[in-house]
């Protein structure tokens, strides 16, 4: 019997976040109630603040379900990347998660930076996928390596797979296409010593 109350309690979360997550893609903001969460999961309000104090807690919610279901759609591993191929295909491998997501992927994209939070785990994969294409440029300067890194792992990410997506109604091969072509040729550019222009003196 507890057993079925556990999941009882977990699939009533679970429908809460997904409405959560359904308000927000609709609406393009932030601006709904703990009541119209409850109308649209067909919970009643109090059970909605049975899971979550405040709506804060609930968008934090968001991000936890986000990584969590990306772990079981198998979204790739930043640590397990060694070469430019591998990255490639983890950029498709991560889209085709983003889509199978759905509508909690929507709504964590269009999410403020500060409402996202500054998760520890996301920041350090961040860095891992910045020094590795970093490393893809042994020979342009460090700060320069580091730069297009950064431009690139913000290419690659979950904000810029729906804006391109959702908002410029790219595919997902042709966001995928896109990537990768944005990819070679950044980083063929500056071995190639055609580097962005140097900081005015």
């Amino acid at each position: 019997m507890a057993d079925l109350r556990t999941r009882q309690r977990e699939l009533a979360r679970q429908t809460i976040v997904d409405a959560c997550a359904e308000l927000v893609t609709e609406r393009r903001h932030l601006d709904f109630s703990m009541k119209e969460v409850a109308e649209r999961a067909g919970v009643a309000l109090r059970t909605v603040y049975n899971h979550f104090d405040a709506r804060e807690d609930l968008l934090d919610a968001l991000s936890e379900v986000m990584e969590e279901r990306t772990q079981v759609l198998g979204s790739p591993n930043a640590r397990s990347l060694e070469t430019r191929d591998q990255l490639l295909l983890a950029v498709r491998a991560s889209s085709d998660v983003f889509e199978q997501l759905g509508g909690i992927s929507e709504a964590m994209a269009q999410l403020p930076l500060a409402e996202v939070g500054r998760n520890v785990e996301r920041m350090e994969r961040t860095k891992m996928i910045t020094d590795f294409i970093a490393s893809e440029m042994p020979s342009a300067p460090a700060e320069e390596a580091q730069l297009i890194g950064v431009v690139l792992r913000h290419l690659l990410s979950h904000r810029s797979w729906f804006w391109l997506t959702r908002e410029y109604g790219l595919d997902t091969a042709d966001f995928v296409r896109v990537v990768n072509w944005a990819l070679d040729t950044l980083i063929d550019a500056a071995e190639s010593g055609d580097l962005p222009n140097p900081k005015e003196q």
